[in-house]
């Protein structure tokens, strides 16, 4: 089966504005950085950060089958999620278009994006089994169908963009950027300082801000779709071919296992998002009841300038860092202070002083993960491509996505299964009687773990892993001979 989107997006009006062989500015700035943003801005508001606040918090859900339904729904949803990654993928692989195979399926996602983000927090005030079958369905619209179209082909934008390696690590660590600044400036700062004292617990007021922020996603899809080109794919396009060259599944199952180092990076990827979603859902609990008071505009903005301001900062440094000693070495240096940092917060946990400190350094930390882990899973894409012949871009990008959606789902729910059993108090009455309510040592040491302990653990396994990984070293001669199979 080939897909054609040709037959639909007819017309100049659909071509990318992007036209050098080369990467350009405008590319990296527009297609890279600020397209992403604001989807991804609503992604972790809604699947890492603040959707698990509205379910427990708003919608008082953590009292469902004694706290069973948050802890099932986003394991048992994944299982769908991994399904349509795996199927959206396979469609990526077997669509032929001038546009590209990723970029039509972009501009596709940009409305269900915008539709789906309104419905995940329009919830009606109604009986307790319209509210289960409504965020039931919601959230597997939004992340299993809506964002798994959007983010598959997203994660396609840098392997496809470019041959070039220098090219594509820049690109990579625009991308980054577009993924976790600026959206991280908008979930550090602007939502607890701002919009969550503002919000409250009143669901009205949360569905008009997150259906605001679940619009804007629109215009930046078509940002992305408009500002980025895939120079790889069209090195194989044919006006007159009718079906475009492909692999089956089973042989790009095997190929890719066939690259150790792209077996790495995947385990990196699997540790990485499950200790990054544990800790991302624990700090708005550990900011409310370990450190602050509920919603006080001021201690979760504290601990998020320390958890992102080196993480904008760090950008700057990253680059020269990378050229001198690799991505390997650095990244891995990283690891380090990462769990200096987690050490030293678990020192004094009820310190604001000790928990920022914590927090800078194990930020530090994670600045090489967050710009250099996509140039580094595009090179495996390269080696896959050496060792077997044929690129498995659509495959991979699906494993990647699913890793990311079930780690989601996976820590969400681990989360929140064991928020059921440590007697946790949800927020109800006025502001004093909230600031009244002391949580059960069982339910802070969730918290305080969640924040610093769990990420240690996590930068050991991922400092281990990359001890093995000698890419960096062996991909010049690889990618010339790669270019000479196609000359």
């Amino acid at each position: 089966m080939v897909f054609q989107p040709d037959r639909i997006l007819k017309g100049k009006i659909f071509d990318s504005k992007i036209k050098s062989q080369d990467v350009e500015k405008k590319e990296q700035l527009l297609g890279f950085l600020l397209g992403p943003a604001f989807v991804f801005s609503m992604f972790y508001i809604a699947g890492q950060s603040y959707l698990n606040t509205f379910y427990t918090d708003v919608l008082n859900l953590t009292s469902v089958w004694g706290g069973l339904f948050l802890a099932i729904l986003p394991i048992v949803s994944k299982i769908l999620d991994a399904f349509t990654n795996i199927l959206m993928g396979w469609i990526v692989d077997r669509t032929k278009s001038r546009h590209g195979k990723a970029r039509p399926w972009l501009l596709l996602s940009a409305p269900l994006l915008a539709l789906c983000g309104v419905l995940l927090f329009s919830v009606p005030k109604a009986g307790i089994a319209v509210q289960i079958a409504w965020v039931t369905i919601s959230y597997n619209l939004y992340f299993s169908i809506a964002f798994t179209m959007y983010n598959i082909s997203h994660n396609l934008m840098v392997p496809l963009s470019t041959r070039n390696s220098k090219q594509r690590d820049a690109l990579s660590i625009f991308q980054s950027v577009g993924v976790s600044m600026i959206p991280g400036a908008l979930v550090a700062f602007v939502m607890p300082s701002l919009i969550l004292p503002y919000i409250g617990i009143d669901q009205s007021k949360w569905m008009l801000a997150m259906s605001v922020l679940s619009i804007l996603a629109l215009p930046a899809v078509m940002l992305e779709y408009y500002f980025t080109r895939e120079r790889v794919t069209e090195e194989g396009y044919e006006e007159k071919e009718n079906t475009p060259e492909t692999v089956d599944t089973k042989e790009q199952f095997r190929g890719c296992f066939k690259s150790k180092y792209w077996i790495l990076i995947m385990l990196v990827l699997i540790i990485y998002n499950l200790y990054n979603n544990f800790q991302v859902t624990s700090m708005i609990y550990y900011a409310n009841w370990v450190l602050g008071s509920y919603n006080d505009g001021i201690t979760l903005t504290l601990l998020n300038v320390g958890g992102q301001f080196p993480l904008g900062v760090g950008v700057i440094f990253l680059w020269p860092l990378v050229k001198k000693f690799g991505k390997r070495n650095t990244m891995s240096a990283g690891f380090v202070v990462g769990i200096i940092g987690c050490l030293i917060g678990l020192i004094n946990v009820h310190s604001i002083a000790v928990s920022l400190l914590a927090l800078i350094l194990k930020s530090i930390g994670t600045v090489p993960i967050t710009y250099i882990l996509l140039g580094m899973l595009a090179d495996t894409f390269d080696h896959i491509e050496y060792v077997n012949g044929f690129r498995c871009d659509g495959f991979s990008t699906s494993i990647q996505s699913i890793i990311l959606t079930i780690a989601t789902g996976l820590s969400a729910g681990l989360f929140n299964l064991v928020l059921g059993s440590v007697g946790y108090i949800a927020p109800v009455g006025t502001s004093e009687q909230i600031a009244q309510i002391v949580q059960p040592q069982g339910a802070q040491n969730l918290f305080t773990w969640g924040v610093f302990l769990i990420p240690a653990i996590g930068f050991l396994i991922c400092f281990l892993l990359l001890s093995r990984y000698k890419l960096d070293k062996e991909l010049p001669k690889m990618q010339e001979e790669i270019a000479a199979r196609h000359r």
